[in-house]
């Protein structure tokens, strides 16, 4: 008996990590197709509209989406802060004028979700979505409207294997400490909790 219990304790140590392992990388493969799927939902609206709108604290893209028929939900993703119950009610967007405008709607900022805003010079990690250097040096154009996912409170590791899956080696920081300010994953340096709010480059006009 007593055997055969240390072989169960054995398997347990062995098997047990890589469980939790796999369920991770599970986490992030969902979060990169989530987001990989949103390319094309950018890529239809801006062809059928002509222009994707900026938004603001309250407002965020996937609920314009949705409200024009081109998503059938939130952007939700299995890593970071998870949504709240009952979801917080964003802006209301409508396009009776001609452009889509948001009113209304309490703050997304503690929420994962799709923004919209424009260009600034401000170093990728920091920008908060504003700019990213798709090939490590470059800065997108001044002026230019960026479509981002937001990701918010990620652990370090997760930001790096997210980064790792989209990006490659090449634009990755070298370990889950360091700000990440290359290619289409940016985030700033993890605070002392380990988290830190991922930006992925969707599209930019």
């Amino acid at each position: 008996m007593i055997g055969v219990l240390a072989i169960i304790a054995i398997l347990a140590v062995v098997i047990v990590p890589k469980v939790f392992t796999t369920i991770a990388s599970a986490r992030i493969t969902n979060a990169a197709g989530s987001v990989t799927a949103l390319k094309s939902t950018v890529t239809e609206f801006a062809g059928k509209f002509g222009t994707v709108p900026t938004t603001v604290a309250a407002s965020r893209l996937d609920d314009l989406f949705l409200t024009a028929g081109m998503l059938d939900g939130r952007f939700v993703v299995k890593i970071g802060t998870q949504p709240a119950n009952p979801p917080i009610v964003g802006a209301t967007w409508t396009n009776v004028a001609g452009p889509w405008t948001a009113a209304g709607g309490a703050s997304q900022t503690t929420q994962s979700r799709i923004i919209g805003v424009v260009s600034n010079a401000t170093a990728p990690s920091a920008a908060n979505g504003a700019n990213y250097q798709l090939n490590g040096v470059t800065s997108l154009p001044a002026g230019s409207r960026i479509v981002s996912a937001v990701i918010v409170n990620v652990t370090g590791n997760e930001a790096r294997e997210l980064s790792l899956k989209l990006d490659g080696d090449a634009y990755t920081a070298a370990t889950a400490v360091l700000a990440d300010a290359a290619g289409k994953v940016v985030y700033n340096t993890p605070n002392g909790a380990g988290l830190t709010t991922v930006y992925i480059y969707l599209a930019h006009q």
